[in-house]
């Protein structure tokens, strides 16, 4: 873990003990859902801070008092601004400065979409509220679907590392589908039919320890959206001993 990285968490959990209406997600959340669940094969380095607003949409104003509110004794050496402000499919930008130099510290992104759901995570004995992680890999298969997948080629290493850790079964994604109608899932196309330029995308990602080989990850994903791309709801169990999925029994 990084510098960085150790000060991004020690900002979410000022701001989760806080009880604010800020909900966190992204990869600082993915990397302690991998961790509780003793996946320790790779490390995706991070550099900002993912979140979601979860009341009604506040003005820029509130929202940077919020933060600034919630930093506790880490007000002593840094401070929340804003650089952007939200709009419809545009989250806020939130810049948590030095005050010692006034530069950047640590960037946040908030959108003021709702969440399907959060628990709790523990960095140490520290929780942090964070999204579920069905909501982060439903999130990221609407992602692979589609052409962004050359644009945001980690999310193919976030799908497989999280998929190998965590239980996913197909109703559980559905109904995320379903309350976020925005996030549309494709044919997969690009996933399918252009595995040279993805393999060029997955190649290019730096910043990553213990990264597989493409070959591995593409043979375990290819059957792991198997039923998202055929738009099979039939109830269903992702089994990562044997890489396939299997009938769910309620």
């Amino acid at each position: 873990m990084t510098e960085h990285e150790r000060l991004m968490y020690q900002i979410i959990v000022k701001v989760s003990e806080a009880n604010s209406q800020i909900i966190f997600k992204g990869a600082l959340i993915t990397k302690l859902i991998l961790s509780e669940n003793n996946y320790t094969d790779l490390d995706r380095k991070t550099i900002d801070i993912d979140a979601n607003w979860i009341d009604t949409p506040p003005s820029m104003q509130y929202l940077v008092d919020v933060i600034n509110g919630s930093l506790g004794d880490l007000q002593n050496k840094y401070y929340a601004v804003p650089i952007r402000e939200y709009a419809e499919n545009k989250s806020a930008g939130i810049q948590i400065r030095e005050r010692a130099t006034d530069e950047e510290a640590v960037l946040m992104d908030i959108s003021m979409k709702p969440v399907a759901g959060s628990r709790l995570y523990y960095y140490g004995e520290a929780g942090i509220r964070g999204v579920l992680a069905t909501e982060i890999l439903a999130d990221k298969l609407t992602v692979i679907s589609k052409h962004l997948i050359f644009r945001r080629a980690k999310d193919i290493i976030d799908v497989y590392a999280l998929a190998r850790c965590v239980k996913v079964t197909t109703p559980d994604i559905y109904e995320i589908f379903r309350q976020r109608p925005e996030r549309e899932v494709g044919a997969f196309d690009e996933f399918y039919n252009r595995y040279a330029d993805i393999e060029h995308a997955y190649n290019r990602l730096a910043g990553i320890e213990g990264k597989p080989d493409f070959t591995d990850v593409y043979a375990y994903l290819n059957k792991f959206v198997e039923p998202f791309a055929k738009r099979d709801e039939t109830p269903k169990l992702w089994n990562n001993n044997e890489f396939k999925w299997s009938r769910l029994i309620k």
